[in-house]
């Protein structure tokens, strides 16, 4: 697995919609209804141990339980390959830790260390084979000992087994598995799509800039042509504008205000003259389609002046999934 890929998870998940996400998905509903994600905190990941051993984490997180002093620290390590002995890097990566809270004051009014939630995300082709919990990495003992055994177990995400329990499942984490068991520029493709639509916010931008360093990184490591990552990286801008126009009319249509339709799509074909309009309708349909259909798809608009009409064919250029079905759509 290429470095530029294993180092671009990190990147992800250094954003706040993407650790939420995860935590709402695979921590339990439960858990992510105590927490105020308003208040997640990205943490240093040096850590130095008493005796100067300088150790660092991937990611750590913090954040606060709602109506509650108490912080969770989340832990989170990216692995490409199985590494047996993980489980007592997990365990290595919290004492410093809490080391570190210990040695900075940064205890709770009563003193004691806030819970930390290791989570360990897996993308390596092999099934992950290694212990989840120190206590597995101790040699068996006679049963009066096993209570004084430590224990210590970290969430594993094996992103190649994760779609299995789920196959419809379009949260963050399934979705990367998904793109990452069947490496192509169409999962690529439509990876982006599904995560356009998942975070279409412009608080989200980062974040689906993070996922397109994501991709390039897989692109690269599967050996994806650069024009087939250009395609992607062209069809994500317009999914992502689609999305918003999508949102903005069914809000409209929720409400029942035609003339908010109207004037929402105005505002998406752009303001001015008719052959302004026509000209954006028809670089859509270039960027979705291709040179071809577009250039069909300007015999209907070079007769359309009517802004209602043309919002008719912006709205099928978006809709449509095939130059055939957008023909048949505006009477072509």
């Amino acid at each position: 697995m290429a470095r530029k890929h294993d180092e671009t998870y990190k990147l992800i998940f250094s954003q706040r919609g993407a650790v939420e996400d995860l935590l709402r998905s695979f921590v339990g509903g439960d858990l992510a209804e105590e927490l105020d994600f308003g208040t997640l905190e990205a943490l240093p990941t040096d850590r130095i141990s008493d005796d100067l051993v300088r150790r660092q984490v991937d990611i750590l997180w913090k954040i606060r339980f709602r109506g509650n002093w108490l912080y969770l620290l989340i832990l989170l390590e990216f692995q490409s390959e199985v590494d047996h002995f993980m489980a007592l890097r997990i365990l290595t990566y919290t004492c410093l830790t809490y080391e570190e809270l210990v040695r900075r004051n940064e205890l709770g009014a009563d003193g004691k260390l806030p819970p930390l939630l290791p989570i360990t995300v897996y993308n390596g082709p092999a099934r992950w084979r290694a212990a989840t919990d120190i206590s597995q990495l101790i040699a068996p003992v006679p049963p009066p000992l096993r209570r004084h055994l430590p224990r210590a177990e970290h969430i594993l995400l094996d992103l190649q087994r994760i779609g299995e329990r789920d196959p419809s499942s379009t949260d963050l984490v399934t979705s990367l598995g998904r793109a990452e068991r069947e490496p192509s520029a169409e999962n690529l493709r439509r990876l982006m799509r599904d995560m356009a639509g998942r975070f279409p916010a412009p608080v989200f931008a980062e974040l689906r800039k993070a996922l397109l360093t994501w991709v390039a990184g897989a692109a690269e490591t599967w050996q994806i042509s650069r024009d087939a990552l250009a395609r992607i990286r062209t069809l994500t801008e317009d999914e992502t504008m689609y999305e918003r126009v999508r949102e903005m009319r069914e809000q409209v249509h929720r409400d029942g205000v035609r003339k908010g339709l109207e004037q929402g799509l105005e505002r998406g074909l752009e303001r001015g003259r008719a052959e302004g309009r026509r000209a954006l309708v028809g670089r859509l349909a270039t960027r979705k389609f291709g040179a071809r259909t577009a250039k069909q798809l300007s015999r209907v608009l070079e007769d359309i002046a009517d802004p209602e009409r043309l919002a008719e064919v912006f709205d099928a250029v978006i809709d449509c999934d095939s130059d055939a079905e957008l023909f048949a759509r505006v009477g072509m």
